[in-house]
């Protein structure tokens, strides 16, 4: 509940709402003749497709827990679990990634054949992507003022070499396992076992989210002190 109105509240998370209705356009671009069949292109529609429809996940997931930046003190001198902590903020990215991903799927009003990608990319994103961006958001320690709208499009100072090692899963290891299914049996298969990782993400949450309890948790005090730091 808190989440929500934050995110209905103020200037700065507004602005990813808007973020990811931009980023739904984005596939008019590149939806255009089209084969997704074709192995030569079907790799890079897939991520396209992973852009279209994980626009809220990026946006939002990468800068958990900098949203909370102003009170996370107090947030952590309260007797709640991390575990619940992580689990509110991964529902929120479920229903944005789902709401974002059902708008996604008229792109096939223009081709039918953009259903393999899309839902490829929908399954990926819910099952994979929400736990990186979880993830890369342990390493970044940048606050966020609520109140302003500037750097809506990423702060710089939230990048380096370790967020974007951590981010490459979220777009790398899907066109991998694509392109190799691709060559090895067909484009179709591709798809295929993409929306089965998707799949297997989800069903193994609990695993994903042990791993980043203890990220979070070994960096809890650096993270404070990183939010202490006005300039």
């Amino acid at each position: 509940q808190n989440d929500i109105r934050l995110i209905l509240r103020n200037k700065r998370s507004k602005g990813t709402l808007f973020l990811s209705v931009l980023f739904l356009f984005y596939g008019l671009l590149f939806f255009k003749e089209i084969d997704v069949f074709d192995i030569s292109k079907a790799s890079s529609i897939l991520i396209f497709s992973i852009i279209v429809s994980g626009g809220f996940i990026f946006s939002f997931g990468q800068y958990v827990p900098s949203w909370d930046s102003a009170y996370y003190p107090l947030l952590m001198s309260q007797n709640i679990k991390y575990r619940s902590y992580l689990e509110s903020k991964w529902r929120i990215l479920l229903v944005g990634g789902l709401i974002t991903g059902m708008l996604s799927l008229l792109y096939i009003l223009l081709d039918i054949q953009l259903i393999y990608p899309l839902i490829a990319a929908i399954a990926y994103n819910i099952g994979i992507n929400t736990h990186l961006a979880l993830f890369t958001g342990a390493y970044i320690r940048t606050p966020i003022d609520l109140s302003q709208n500037k750097n809506i499009f990423g702060d710089r100072k939230a990048f380096n070499v370790q967020t974007m090692l951590i981010s490459l899963p979220m777009f790398l290891l899907p066109m991998i396992i694509f392109i190799t299914a691709a060559i090895l049996g067909s484009p179709k298969l591709g798809y295929y076992i993409i929306i089965g990782t998707g799949i297997i993400g989800f069903v193994f949450k609990n695993m994903f989210f042990d791993k980043i309890e203890k990220i979070y948790k070994k960096y809890k005090y650096v993270t404070l002190d990183a939010y202490k730091q006005k300039n």
